[in-house]
């Protein structure tokens, strides 16, 4: 996937394809493996083409909590080019391939092209975007709202771009993961996809998401995408689907 693609509002296919050019060879990963550790010195950046890739914090005592989720078409480690290493882990959640640019093939970009410079810098900014919001979640809602709005946030990143259909998608997650990324144990996770499956929302099981009630599923998680800065048109086909109204930018826009 180019990036004109994960991010079709910000940029051309002759930008897409300038980047794809300077990516070296195919980097893979095993599922469950890592692929970043944290507080070592990167001097290159990764752009995910296969996969998908967990964030997380360790506490002193070993105890995981993920901060991330990165799919297909994300520069996931592109913060480390001005910061020189990352603060977290990243570990490979299915068979991944990676794509390297080097720090210096960026040096030369904000020299040759500061619009493309800033352009990265802004797909950046959208990630950190994500990060607020996964705080948000934790911080404000609870039990199976809070589950309900990461599927329903997963869905929304996979569909806009073209990873998945409107029926189904793949979540290679376990239920200890999800536990994690909800701040839960196993046990209160396992009973609330009980209650989704229940009132016919949605069912998890063997890593595949069935959609049976999406405008419902983002009711109940009170989820709204404005944070994923989703290009016009894709933000507005997305929230038909979630049964939402249009966005107040998008009614100036119009």
């Amino acid at each position: 996937m180019l990036l004109n693609h994960a991010y079709p509002d910000i940029f051309s296919e002759p930008e897409a394809q300038l980047l794809a050019s300077l990516l070296g060879p195919p980097i893979t990963a095993r599922s469950r493996s890592r692929v970043i550790r944290a507080n070592v010195v990167l001097n290159q950046s990764l752009y995910l083409t296969r996969g998908m890739l967990g964030r997380y914090s360790l506490d002193r005592q070993g105890r995981r909590q993920f901060v991330g989720i990165q799919i297909v078409g994300d520069y996931f480690d592109i913060a480390a080019y001005l910061l020189k290493y990352l603060d977290h882990d990243i570990d490979a959640l299915s068979p991944c391939e990676m794509r390297p640019t080097s720090h210096g093939q960026l040096d030369q970009i904000g020299l040759d092209r500061p619009d493309l410079y800033h352009k990265l810098w802004r797909i950046s900014l959208i990630d950190a975007s994500i990060d607020r919001y996964w705080i948000f979640r934790l911080g404000r809602l609870a039990g199976k709202a809070r589950v309900a709005n990461f599927l329903t946030e997963m869905f929304v990143r996979l569909y806009a771009r073209g990873l998945c259909g409107t029926t189904y998608y793949e979540l290679p997650l376990s239920q200890t993961d999800l536990a994690e990324i909800n701040g839960m144990t196993s046990v209160h996770v396992n009973r609330l996809l009980g209650e989704l499956r229940l009132d016919g929302l949605c069912t998890l099981s063997d890593g595949i998401v069935q959609l049976g009630n999406l405008a419902g599923l983002t009711r109940v998680g009170h989820y709204s995408p404005e944070y994923l800065y989703l290009a016009p048109e894709i933000s507005a086909e997305v929230r038909g689907l979630l049964g939402l109204k249009v966005a107040p930018a998008e009614r100036v826009a119009e």
